[in-house]
């Protein structure tokens, strides 16, 4: 799954002068953690669920690509066939509201010939600046669990934000450069999550790539904004200002028919859901949301280049209680770049994005790989207040474009963008294409 650092304010990133060739290693490290049992008690319940969840998806690191031998019986850390490609990669950036930030992101990839796209994915991120941002996001995921065909993708993320942003809710709220200078739009938060999806094919057409898979999703979610500040977030008081818990589950169907998950140049890609948040999961804000998503990939045959135009179109809708962190929103660098984080919230979005990508250069002793892509993005949001002849009308939009970089394999792709809107331009790091 795609990550990203992203900046509000112009900046460049470092790269290495010279690429270094793959990294093929596995050196298993041994962690040793002593934590009094007071010291645990002490802790809120909260917190406890979650370092006991942590410790599970730290265990799945350890045991859930092996084989179902594996379970039971010691076998060395390679297995015949295996191939693993580590990629560790620095970044740093500088902008006005959250300072000067560090981050540093690792993806190791496992392959085996009998498993595909892969055996198995970790990503490590972690990213801190000089203002009090930390993050710490850690996935992993695996093709084969407990000795059957579901694929599994285990996630953690903690996080503190002091600049967080809100804007109000609706497809219309205002922005001023001013009060964004001034930090109003900004606001302190904390947030804690855990989550599991799953998928299981359910049908393969003879001869062909294509899948149709079942989805299923487990996860808890915390967040605490910090209340009492002069902003935006404190004077509207939105759903969810006291903080509190969203604990969800959710199924889904995923039509699968691209030529490849990572940098598709083929094919089509469509997938539906429903999450919900009941009471009976000790949530504190009753909700469900639904979503969909559809992709296309072509390959243009020009002369020299092979240019690939990659179209989606994506919207979700929210019922129930539903706290303004869970709403559909556009602004950020999955939806619409250029604007700020969260620029627009509502109980449902509607955007597209339309972007050309090729790679100009290849040298496949050093498995690198440069590129370049051109992007636009417009939507919007809906509110109570919106009728159904709005869809069409009063979409935001923005334009830019950026680099490509695939290292070590070529699912590695990392990419940098630059996005305009009509209020400012952001720039993005991310590990993935958007999509």
């Amino acid at each position: 799954m795609p990550t990203s650092v992203a900046s509000p304010a112009a900046g460049t990133l470092p790269l290495p002068a010279v690429i270094p060739p793959p990294i093929r290693v596995a050196i298993p490290i041994p962690i040793r953690l002593q934590l009094p049992a007071a010291h645990l008690l002490r802790l809120p319940v909260a917190i406890r669920i979650l370092c006991a969840l942590l410790v599970l998806l730290l265990a799945g690191l350890a045991v859930g690509d092996r084989p179902a031998a594996a379970q039971t019986m010691q076998l060395p850390e390679r297995v015949p066939g295996d191939t693993v490609v580590t990629a560790v990669v620095p970044a740093a950036a500088f902008a006005s509201d959250i300072g000067l930030m560090g981050a540093v992101a690792i993806s190791r990839f496992r392959y085996h010939p009998m498993y595909s796209p892969f055996r198995s994915l970790t990503e490590i991120r972690l990213q801190a600046s000089t203002k009090a941002y930390l993050e710490l996001r850690v996935l992993y995921e695996h093709t084969e669990t407990l000795g059957r065909p579901v694929r599994s993708r285990w996630t953690f993320n903690a996080e503190r934000h002091p600049y967080d942003n809100f804007f109000g809710l609706g497809n219309s709220t205002e922005f001023s450069r001013d009060l964004w200078d001034d930090r109003f739009y900004f606001y302190d938060v904390m947030r804690l999550g855990f989550s599991w999806q799953g998928r299981h094919t359910l049908f393969r057409p003879q001869n062909s790539r294509a899948t149709l898979d079942l989805t299923g999703l487990a996860g808890i979610r915390y967040e605490q904004p910090v209340e009492n500040q002069d902003n935006l977030i404190n004077f509207d008081g939105p759903v969810g200002i006291e903080g509190g818990w969203t604990n969800r589950f959710g199924l889904g169907l995923i039509w699968e028919n691209r030529d490849s998950e990572f940098a598709a140049t083929r094919g089509n890609r469509l997938e539906i859901g429903g999450k919900w948040a009941p009471p009976f999961l000790f949530s504190d804000y009753p909700m469900a949301l639904f979503e969909a998503d559809a992709r296309q990939f072509f390959t243009i045959p020009f002369p020299w280049i092979r240019p690939v135009l990659a179209m989606r179109l994506a919207g979700s809708h929210a019922f129930g209680t539903v706290p303004y962190w869970d709403m559909p929103h556009l602004g950020d660098e999955r939806t619409l770049r250029g604007y700020p984080l969260y620029r627009f919230r509502g109980d449902a979005a509607l955007f597209y994005n339309v972007e050309l990508r090729t790679w100009l250069y290849e040298h496949s002793y050093w498995d690198f790989k440069f590129g370049i892509q051109a992007f636009h993005d417009a939507g919007r949001v809906f509110t109570d207040e919106d009728r159904f002849s709005d869809i069409m009308r009063d979409h935001h939009r923005t334009f830019g474009g950026g680099v490509a970089l695939a290292l070590f394999t070529p699912d590695f792709i990392l990419r940098f963008d630059a996005g305009f809107s009509d209020e400012m331009m952001r720039l993005y790091m991310n590990i993935g294409y958007m999509f």
